[in-house]
């Protein structure tokens, strides 16, 4: 599939403490005073936004940000980082008022995989793929790559176990209880197998990736996406392809987290070995052949993705150290550690671990680091803050921003989801949008009079 479309779902942690660091709030307490202004707008803690993006409580009363159908991987990392932004503001919302009730309590969001008591969350890829083909080949194909992508992709962190503290690529790694399934809280897969395609459920299907961290660079996010579509339109291209079947995947993705060489012996099914570094290599260079030689983000990628591998070979991690997270963090974590005369146990390293993640442009270290060219910053603040409030134009969700925007400028009561557009009043007929890559439609476009002949907005729209 030439031309994919995909979306990112991220779990946030969600905190309320004192001056103090101890719990002001409970966590659904603190999540019900986040969510009070789009409760109020719209009357549910589950919403779709301008941007065509939802935005929702997830179960355990943690936030949750889905990106809309995206088709260029730079546009999804648009929509992630103004998801941050969207939620930003309804932290600093929250805070204001919490102040204004003289109450010594400030809430704080985590885009990260893990909290201090060991809970987690995740950060879900979607990837449209052909209902045609054979899915059950693509796990079997993919599995490999995605337990040693952490190398690359990883959130960075580190773990206590018989040896002690230690710096791994992916705390998320440990968090992992099976290859393929159908669940994904009570057995945690990599991948998950359940069919809800958004779509046409003769023409495509849901390929649901849920082994990512959550990361903080813009590198790292755009890294995730643009090189498992490399990988998936090379399994899709029906060549022959490397065998690198592992023989124990959760096995291997635990090992692959902690060893920061790359270089150490996973046991593959057919008897033999291999490793982190070179199962990558070999999809880079797989990835490479399909690639389209005059493309030029597909090139940025193969070079993005061969630096990456060469920062774990080499052990220089100059280039990686301001890229990519697992890299900048092992840098800080080193440098913090050595200035306090401490090791990476102590209690202040699992404190900056968070405070990494906290999307506080203010307090965020992840941010300041980004001020101080530490970290990168590859979109500019025009393209992010336009995803803010406009849906990517070259796939459904541009039809959905439509309808939003004009639902909310006119005060029309409207209900969307992924596939589907309709509001709610007697008689109203809903509009199905079973095509993902459909940017034109002559029923939204009567749908869209139908909202502005309906006119009157009296209430300010949802926060953007």
């Amino acid at each position: 599939m030439k031309r994919r479309v995909g979306g990112l779902e991220t779990e946030f942690g969600l905190v309320c403490v004192r001056s103090d660091g101890t719990r002001a709030l409970e966590p659904e307490a603190a999540a019900r005073e986040l969510f009070r202004p789009v409760v109020a707008r719209g009357r549910s803690s589950n919403v779709f936004l301008t941007n065509a993006a939802r935005l929702y409580l997830d179960v355990g009363s943690h936030p949750e940000f889905a990106t809309a159908e995206c088709d260029d991987w730079w546009d999804l990392v648009a929509q992630d980082r103004a998801g941050e932004r969207i939620l930003g503001e309804l932290v600093q919302d929250a805070n204001e008022r919490l102040a204004a009730d003289a109450q010594d309590a400030r809430v704080h969001l985590l885009k990260n995989n893990v909290d201090s008591e060991g809970n987690s969350f995740g950060s879900h890829e979607n990837y449209l793929v052909d209902r045609r083909g054979e899915f059950t080949r693509l796990p079997r194909c993919l599995l490999p790559f995605l337990v040693t992508r952490q190398i690359l992709t990883g959130a960075g962190g580190v773990v206590r176990d018989e040896d002690g503290a230690r710096f791994v690529f992916s705390r998320r790694s440990d968090h992992m209880w099976e290859a393929v399934s159908s669940a994904t809280t009570r057995t945690r897969p990599i991948i998950n197998t359940r069919d809800e395609p958004h779509g046409d459920p003769g023409r495509f299907r849901r390929l649901h990736v849920i082994v990512g961290d959550s990361t903080m660079s813009e590198v790292s996010t755009h890294l995730r996406f643009a090189t498992t579509d490399l990988v998936l339109r090379a399994i899709e291209s029906g060549r022959a392809l490397p065998d690198l079947t592992l023989r124990d995947d959760i096995s291997a993705i635990r090992a692959v987290a902690r060893d920061l060489s790359g270089r150490a012996p996973i046991p593959t099914a057919d008897g033999g070995t291999t490793s982190a570094l070179e199962v990558q290599q070999r999809w880079l260079d797989v990835a490479a052949e399909h690639a389209e030689p005059g493309d030029r983000d597909e090139q940025e990628t193969l070079e993005t993705w061969q630096r990456g591998l060469d920062a774990v070979r080499t052990g220089d991690r100059a280039w990686a150290a301001l890229h990519l997270d697992w890299a900048i963090k092992e840098r800080l974590f080193e440098q913090v550690a050595q200035r306090r005369g401490v090791d990476l146990a102590d209690p202040a390293i699992e404190r900056l671990d968070l405070a990494y993640h906290d999307i506080d442009p203010e307090r965020g270290v992840f941010a300041a680091l980004t001020r101080r060219g530490l970290a990168p910053s590859i979109l500019s603040q025009e393209r992010i803050e336009r995803a803010r409030t406009v849906a990517p134009t070259t796939t459904r969700a541009h039809l959905r921003g439509q309808v939003v925007t004009a639902a909310q400028d006119n005060g029309v009561d409207h209900v969307v989801d992924w596939t589907t557009l309709r509001l709610t009043r007697p008689g109203a007929m809903p509009v199905q949008l079973l095509d993902p890559f459909t940017t034109e439609s002559a029923e939204v476009e009567a749908l869209l009079a139908e909202i502005r002949a309906a006119g009157g907005a009296t209430e300010p729209p949802l926060p953007a």
